[in-house]
């Protein structure tokens, strides 16, 4: 990590770091295979369902902005409920991007978390309940950052098309996901966090970006390790 940066500079700071640590996390730049693929999917849904039902609430329980909570509660919505836009949950096209892989409900439905997944949920549940608001936010929405500004990242819809022989609609859940994403994270989306951010805040942000970036990693390496058991 570099030196302190400046309050008005924390959101440059957070996304550099973020896309310099995540070009050394497992699965994101590997070659994309069968079990990896599907590894991915089955730990993602869970993380679909821990951000929108344990972590975004834990903190937004308490953001004293408005409209970042309303915001934020219209996202958690369309994870989980309905965006109008599609006329469906995020939930429901993850779901079919899981059988166009050739997972099955049962298995998305049953999904367990691998040990370092359970240890990434922990980490950030802990950062998103005990510190600043604002490094909740950034807990549930910097790995959304990254997927969408790092080039060769295994969420675009290519990796996906090559990999498993799909077609275009059938990665239409990556496809559309990077757009949305595009809306949840990234120094534009965060600009409403950076009149909250003083001194302290921006030295609690710097101290514990390690921490939220290294938990992200564990989630990935949590991929790798369901993919290897996959391959058995």
């Amino acid at each position: 990590m570099r030196s302190n940066p400046e309050p008005d500079q924390i959101l440059d700071y957070i996304a550099s770091e973020s896309l310099l640590a995540a070009r050394d996390w497992p699965w994101v730049l590997a070659p994309l295979t069968h079990a990896s693929g599907r590894a991915f999917i089955l730990q993602h849904v869970l993380r679909n369902r821990f951000f929108s039902s344990v972590m975004r609430p834990a903190w937004l329980s308490r953001c004293p902005d408005l409209a970042i909570v309303r915001k934020t509660i219209s996202q958690m919505n369309e994870e989980l409920v309905l965006d109008n836009a599609i006329d469906a949950a995020h939930t429901k096209i993850l779901f079919e991007m899981g059988r166009n892989v050739g997972l099955t409900d049962d298995q998305m439905n049953n999904a367990q978390p691998e040990v370092e997944t359970a240890a990434s949920f922990a980490i950030q549940e802990n950062l998103a309940r005990q510190q600043h608001w604002a490094i909740g936010w950034l807990g549930s929405s910097i790995d959304e950052f990254v997927l969408t500004q790092l080039p060769g990242h295994n969420i675009h819809p290519q990796n996906w098309r090559d990999a498993f022989g799909l077609s275009e609609a059938e990665v239409f859940f990556f496809d559309y996901h990077l757009k949305a994403d595009l809306e949840h994270a990234g120094a534009t989306t965060w600009a409403p966090m950076q009149p909250h951010i003083d001194g302290s805040v921006r030295d609690e942000i710097v101290r514990t970006l390690p921490l939220i970036l290294e938990s992200h990693r564990l989630f990935y390496v949590g991929v790798e390790r369901h993919a290897a058991r996959l391959k058995e």
